[in-house]
């Protein structure tokens, strides 16, 4: 290889981006510009806007003082597309060269722009994703670097290559789109400009991850929900007779409760991972033939269906055998368990009851008295942190802007990115702000529409246990059975006429003004009367 003296090589033929605020600003000092379209065809608007030499700074549109509404007025509400209004966040990139030349759009790999929270230039928060999974606001500012995480490791020689690419992780970015536009400038030249322009979305929602602070006594109160020995409500001694929480095929109190609790985490699904430990306890506890003595501790050999198989095979049995102990029958708080020997030929459960018993040793009898209190902890944690909270709250503090970037390519062939200056700070407006609602027209069908045919609006299917139901109940009032019944035996499918049930709400609304018209319409005539009968009693 041959070294080229540094004053012999040939110039670079590459410029650096430099991002800008738009020409259209006047030099104004607001970094991206903001534009606000009220209909859906925003997108072809904006560009022939931006053709047609119309756009203006953001601080020259109207709605950029008119929508300060509401108990903060330092920035305006951008409202959301559920009030059908969308904007475009747009800035100009240029060569950073004399006389700011437009930047080739070719030369753009790839550009976009982040929405952070906070002032430009004080704590700042960013919208953080891990693994396509939204982390929520965190803090900092960034160190102005490539927001992909994947990216800035493989520039710095951190990772190789990966195809496909691992989920994205880092700062979520929204895509910025080249656009070369001829701008005719105050001296009335007209010179190319290239236009970076995107969609700003307002929307989205994070799930709270961990953290979920849960009493420290809970552990304790979910164990007093199941009685001894399977848990630790009137906990006593070890006994013998704690070991046989099932004898003859009945139940003690008890193993009822562990059973509606473990129905209730649905500790059948395989699947949830929070279930391993419990269904692993659950298939070492045996059924046994009942022995002669019955506190004996039964030999291995005899051991029948585990508890976890019987669960598994018979979840609906057990979970109408619970049902019915809970109406509070006497009969049935006796009653026994459904049968632990599997299926029959049609493949229900046996109805028939085995004369069975549980064997519980001591220990696993305490395993249950921790595992299941714990199983009932991370269920009140899934709980909690499957709360979706929105993106963008309305507090005091909950201040945003926008900032753009851009890759581009150096002379080395190495990806850069280099970054512009932030938008001007906004906030974003709630879903139900009354400031921003906007009426919407809606023609309903003409009467004879509506004689044309049957209903395809949504079409809901009852499984059969629900259609029998539903289709026992007689048509009168009050509701009584004497259906017409399921004949077919099937399910149950019908669909509703969305034009109809209009119609039936605005029917029964119309009823609903008119008697509370009729109950309370005194009331003006009577408020409006109550000055001039104080007077008449005050003169009296």
């Amino acid at each position: 290889m041959v070294n080229v003296p540094v004053a012999a090589r040939p110039p670079s033929v590459h410029h650096t981006p430099r991002l800008l605020p738009t020409w259209f600003a006047g030099g104004a000092d607001e970094g991206m510009s903001l534009h606000r379209y009220l209909d859906d065809q925003f997108v072809p608007r904006f560009l022939q806007d931006a053709q047609a030499g119309r756009l203006t700074a953001t601080r020259s549109q109207g709605w950029y003082q008119s929508d300060r509404v509401g108990r903060y007025k330092d920035a305006p509400l951008l409202r959301l597309p559920m009030h059908r209004a969308f904007y475009i966040a747009c800035c100009e990139v240029s060569c950073d060269t004399f006389g700011l030349p437009a930047f080739d759009p070719v030369k753009v790999r790839s550009a976009g722009f982040v929405v952070r929270r906070g002032l430009p230039g004080g704590a700042v928060q960013r919208w953080m994703i891990r693994e396509g999974e939204a982390l929520g606001w965190q803090g900092g500012a960034g160190d102005g670097g490539e927001p992909d995480e994947y990216r800035r490791l493989l520039h710095h020689g951190l990772l190789k290559p990966r195809f496909p690419e691992p989920p994205y992780s880092g700062e979520e970015t929204h895509p910025l789109h080249p656009a070369l536009v001829k701008a005719r400038d105050a001296s009335g030249h007209v010179r190319n400009r290239t236009l970076l322009w995107g969609y700003l979305p307002l929307g989205g929602t994070y799930r709270e991850q961990g953290g979920v602070e849960i009493p420290t006594d809970t552990d304790t109160a979910l164990g007093q929900e199941i009685a001894w020995p399977c848990g630790s409500r009137g906990a006593r001694a070890w006994q013998a007779q704690d070991s046989r929480p099932v004898q003859l095929g009945y139940a003690s109190q008890g193993f009822r409760e562990l059973l509606s609790v473990l129905l209730r985490y649905r500790i059948t699904d395989a699947t949830q991972p929070d279930n391993e430990a419990l269904r692993a306890l659950l298939g070492q506890i045996h059924f046994y033939p009942a022995p002669s003595d019955r506190f004996a501790v039964p030999a291995p050999s005899t051991h029948g269906t585990s508890l976890l198989e019987w669960l598994d095979r018979s979840e609906a049995a057990v979970l109408d055998w619970l049902t019915r102990l809970a109406a509070g029958s006497a009969t049935l708080t006796s009653a026994p368990l459904p049968s632990q020997s599997g299926l029959d030929a049609a493949g229900k459960p046996l109805s028939v009851p085995v004369v069975l018993d549980v064997y519980l040793s001591q220990t696993q009898a305490a395993l249950l008295r921790q595992l299941v209190p714990a199983r009932g902890r991370r269920a009140m944690a899934r709980n909690d942190d499957g709360i979706a909270f929105p993106r963008y709250p309305q507090g005091e503090d909950d201040l945003f802007h926008a900032v753009p970037f851009v890759r581009w390519e150096d002379d080395c062939g190495c990806e850069r990115t280099v970054w512009g200056r932030p938008s001007l700070p906004f906030r974003v407006a709630s879903p139900l702000d009354p400031d921003f609602q906007r009426p919407q027209a809606i023609l309903l069908p003409r009467l004879d529409d509506l004689k044309r045919g049957a209903a395809r609006g949504i079409a809901l299917m009852a499984p059969k246990s629900l259609a029998d139901k539903l289709l026992g109940i007689a048509p009168k009032m009050p509701p009584a059975e004497g259906g017409p019944g399921n004949a077919c035996g099937l399910c149950w499918v019908f669909s509703l006429s969305i034009p109809i049930v209009t119609i039936c709400a605005m029917i029964i609304l119309m009823i609903l003004i008119n008697l509370l018209n009729l109950i309370f319409g005194w009331l003006p005539w009577a408020l409006l009367a109550l000055p001039r009968l104080c007077g008449k009693l005050l003169k009296d």
